[in-house]
């Protein structure tokens, strides 16, 4: 397939691709510009008072430090017995974050563009003229048309809202869900350590309802089984009985 031929196709197919994946590019480095400046390294201030108590703590900032002596009256941290520590936190690259974001903006981006598009068109009705368009389409590429022709077009009728909402809810999964698990986890934790003593005797007190109730439950069956026997015994000796008063009647009329 040539170069002209491809570039007529995707110009038909998608007017502007060119532009778009340009501006599509720049979003994309600018969230990983984004990125890599939050993972950067930073320098965390703590003031401590006379008392040890700390009165400040922010990241380091000498305008926000100049406001803080200013509003507390303070002419030198030292000399008036406050403590000034820093502490270099160590920020890990977003990973996570960055993919999520990177797949989640474009295709929020996409779909606003299309759901804009689409409501022009219903307003101003301007899918009437969409049966000539895709006759004129049809007549302007009647050539046979090569594999990756062929792939083109079956990506071009995929429904783009089934699929980018899928791929936008397995993104932001992706984000969610392992904070959301270590959350949970973090929130067990504190609840199981600071009520243990009740959650154990709920457990031992279920532990008790349950054995009560599956002893209960075994003398039950062994007294139904006892009354079956029983029952089955009297229901036999009936049988014979009648068996043996048959026979001698049976005896008496020879």
């Amino acid at each position: 397939m040539s170069e002209q031929r491809l570039r007529k196709l995707i110009e038909k197919r998608v007017p502007g691709l060119f532009y778009i994946i340009f501006i599509f590019a720049m979003v994309e480095f600018g969230i990983l510009m984004i990125c890599v400046v939050s993972a950067a390294n930073q320098t965390l201030v703590k003031v401590y008072d006379q008392d040890s108590t700390i009165v400040y703590e922010d990241i380091y900032s000498a305008d926000a430090l100049t406001e803080f002596k200013h509003i507390y009256g303070i002419n030198n941290f030292k000399d008036e017995g406050f403590v000034v520590t820093r502490i270099l936190v160590d920020n890990k690259f977003p990973t996570r974050t960055w993919i999520a974001l990177s797949i989640c903006i474009p295709l929020v981006l996409i779909l606003f563009v299309v759901f804009v598009v689409r409501v022009y068109e219903d307003v101003f009705h301007l899918k009437k003229n969409q049966p000539e368009s895709r006759t004129r389409h049809n007549s302007e590429f009647d050539f046979g048309e090569t594999k990756f022709e062929k792939l083109f077009s079956t990506l071009g009728r995929l429904n783009i809202y089934s699929l980018g909402a899928t791929i936008i809810a397995a993104a932001f999964l992706y984000w969610m869900v392992p904070d959301l698990l270590v959350y949970i986890g973090k929130i067990s934790y504190q609840t199981i350590s600071q009520l243990k003593w009740v959650l154990l005797c709920m457990v031992l007190l279920g532990g008790i309802y349950f054995i009560v109730k599956a002893f209960l439950s075994y003398k039950t069956k062994i007294t139904i089984l006892q009354q079956q026997t029983d029952i089955q015994k009297n229901r036999d000796r009936l049988a014979i009985e009648a068996r043996f008063e048959t026979k001698l009647l049976e005896d008496r009329h020879k």
